[in-house]
């Protein structure tokens, strides 16, 4: 049964790096890249995805116009606005070249830049191209500039169109392009999440969570007194109690030391933001020194829920305790929360080609895909022997014989080899081979 929310993510090559980085963050989306130079092509991407997809994600105004034709109605489409955050990092730019005075603007609204002129106290002057920006009117937008760089010759541009910015630089004129940050984006993919059909019926979905308290048998405990661990068991409930009316749940207790909790998937996904932020682990543990372990258990029904809760417990207290991980529907891991870069794997695989693969190296498919994820927590995917040694807590003649397996699989593959400084041996860095269905 589908639970990911499958997404066609339509624009430029150049914003490629960070569309991906941005989409990582979100585990319940499967984006599908069609991305190109060729602005007509938005179109051509628009027709092949709008079967295959449940929404439509646009780098902007300009793809999103071009292919607006093609979008069919029962099919969201969503593009990426160009605000304040944006406008900090061309101000910055700027700034760092000339003192800025009077500033020629095109793509942004005039809210947007009085918000970002008082936040950074600035007194330039500016004017604002009032029609609406797009690929037709780029002879427009430039012999706009040009006028106000002739009436003012301290004028500088901030264009939302690289054709536009890249004629003013060939004219010798300073100029940036106004181009959407990582923030922008990531405030229209939650946007479109909540936007989808598809979420608002998930966002009513029960989950149950599982709070173990792990340090209970603590040597230390045996130095307190009786009202000192009443004290703090009365403290732990206390600041649980508030974690769970935070999400407007209910919590009750499985035993001295086991907690239970429920409340939906939309208040989870808003309170954590997107499974990024859980404050409560490292707050008990700060205030009270206590460890908590937290699973989550997504499911369509409160039976599937509640175990997938007690698995995501037992994953939470194999990776170390104090923290949290989420099972979902399809038996997918994801956690821990609140790290950079989660690991995202399987409880049980039925990719056969991966089975088939795990057997010839002699590990487990879900086994095997953990590891992997752990590999790929890193933001390069390139790894030595001792850094994978690192990473699992290994010894490297272990590492060896596992990239020796993988070599063998062709799940690995030699890239080049690490250049030191110290007398010794070349170490070979490797590199996952990345599967069809994860090229961009």
């Amino acid at each position: 049964m589908k639970t990911n929310i499958t997404v066609g993510v339509i624009g430029p090559l150049w914003i490629r790096e960070t569309l991906i980085r941005c989409f990582d963050l979100f585990p319940t989306i499967q984006p599908i890249y069609r991305l190109s130079d060729v602005l007509e092509e938005a179109k051509d991407f628009t027709i092949e995805l709008r079967d295959k997809v449940d929404c439509l994600f646009y780098s902007g105004r300009i793809p999103y116009l071009v292919a607006k034709e093609e979008v069919p109605m029962d099919i969201p489409a969503f593009y990426i606005p160009l605000k304040g955050s944006g406008l900090y990092q061309a101000l910055y730019k700027l700034k760092a070249k000339k003192n800025l005075t009077q500033i020629s603007f095109d793509g942004i609204q005039n809210e947007y830049i009085e918000i970002v002129k008082n936040n950074l106290e600035e007194t330039f002057t500016y004017c604002n191209f009032k029609d609406m920006v797009s690929n037709e009117n780029v002879y427009d937008l430039l012999n706009y500039h040009l006028e106000n760089i002739a009436k003012d010759p301290d004028t500088v541009v901030i264009t939302s169109l690289k054709l536009v910015s890249e004629s003013l630089t060939n004219k010798n004129v300073l100029n940036e392009w106004l181009k959407p940050s990582e923030e922008d984006i990531i405030v229209a993919i939650e946007r479109m999440l909540l936007g989808t059909n598809q979420r608002k019926q998930k966002e009513m979905q029960i989950i149950i969570g599982r709070i173990f308290i792990e340090n209970t048998a603590s040597p230390i405990n045996d130095f307190m007194t009786e009202h000192q661990l009443q004290k703090r068991n009365h403290d732990i409930y206390r600041m649980l109690l508030h974690f769970a009316e935070q999400m407007s749940g209910y919590l009750t207790a499985l035993s001295s030391n086991e907690y239970l909790f429920v409340t939906n998937r939309g208040i989870f996904e808003r309170i954590t933001e997107g499974y990024k932020f859980l404050p409560i682990v490292d707050e008990v543990k700060k205030k009270l020194g206590v460890h908590l372990s937290i699973g989550i258990g997504f499911g369509f029904s409160a039976l599937e829920a509640g175990s997938h809760a007690r698995v995501a417990l037992i994953q939470a207290q194999d990776s170390g305790g104090s923290c949290c991980f989420i099972v979902r529907e399809d038996r997918s891991v994801f956690g821990p929360i609140d790290l950079i870069a989660p690991l995202k794997y399987p409880l049980a695989m039925t990719d056969q080609l991966l089975i088939n693969k795990a057997e010839i190296i002699g590990m487990s498919a879900a086994n095997m895909e953990k590891t992997m994820a752990l590999i790929k927590r890193k933001k390069k995917n390139e790894f030595t022997a001792h850094e994978l040694a690192s990473v699992l807590g290994i010894t490297p003649r272990s590492a060896h014989r596992i990239i020796q397996s993988w070599l063998d699989g062709k799940l690995i593959e030699v890239i080049g080899m690490e250049k030191i400084s110290r007398r010794g041996r070349p170490r070979q860095v490797f590199s996952l081979l990345k599967s069809e269905e994860n090229t961009v």
